[in-house]
């Protein structure tokens, strides 16, 4: 497959190449071949393992998601910059099969992405005790600087909570403005309607097709804002954790 390389793709790479998981991190050793694998903890009676063990739950998903949201952007970006997509690419139809796995695995990484924004308002629900089950957490709720419980991290609920509701601006230089808005936005009319990457034109919907190389500037840029999220909690748990007993 022939492929059209240049400096937006260097970019998107750049950014994707930009976030990595240390493997071992929460990772409690016993010698040097043997680790904690997991400890369930009696109601009300949490110890500082089994707080660790609750955090290294959700490091190991965020890891899998991650892995997966890569290779997704990868393939994406192969098939979405392929010569057959950028020259005979329609807003109207479908042009290749190329076109078929560019939105295929752009739509897996969209989804995977938004997950990433629900461990993080899970880390926030964990590490500042918000009492709320775990299968109730909303990020745009946790971060949502009106709420009572997120006074106790009231200046980063108003950053997060500024980027998620940001006014769309694609014509500023770097990342663009509004990139969160705009990808919840594509994933519930994906849910909630009909085919985003579909192009129709009825009293149901008008939907024309954004080109792929769109969306993946979008949901990459966003991946990449929230990984930094995500990289400054999961620092703060780590210096909470060396205080521990």
């Amino acid at each position: 497959m022939e492929k059209c390389e240049n400096e937006e793709v260097k970019y998107l790479r750049n950014k994707i190449n930009d976030i990595s998981y240390d493997e071992d991190r929460f990772t409690l050793m016993l010698g040097s071949d043997k680790y904690i694998f997991g400890i369930v903890s009696a109601a009300n009676d949490s110890t500082p393992i089994s707080e660790i063990i609750k955090y290294k739950t959700i490091y190991d998903t965020l890891k899998d998601l991650d892995s997966k949201i890569k290779l997704s952007f990868k393939k994406a970006i192969n098939y979405t910059y392929s010569a057959n997509v950028q020259k005979n690419y329609s807003i109207l139809k479908t042009s290749s099969e190329e076109e078929v796995l560019a939105y295929y695995y752009i739509e897996n990484a969209l989804f995977r992405t938004i997950s990433l924004w629900d461990m993080l308002g899970q880390l926030y629900r964990l590490f500042y005790k918000i009492e709320i089950p775990n299968n109730e957490v909303y990020y745009n709720r946790i971060f949502n600087p009106k709420n009572n419980y997120s006074e106790q991290f009231k200046d980063k609920s108003k950053t997060i909570h500024a980027y998620l509701t940001q006014k769309d601006d694609i014509k500023v230089d770097g990342e663009w403005r509004g990139n969160h808005r705009f990808v919840n936005n594509y994933r519930n009319k994906m849910i909630h309607r009909n085919s985003p990457s579909v192009a129709a034109i009825s009293d149901y919907d008008v939907n024309l097709k954004h080109h792929p190389s769109f969306l993946l500037k979008r949901i990459i840029e966003d991946y990449y804002v929230v990984s930094k999220f995500l990289s400054d909690i999961l620092d703060e748990i780590d210096e909470e954790i060396m205080k521990l007993p």
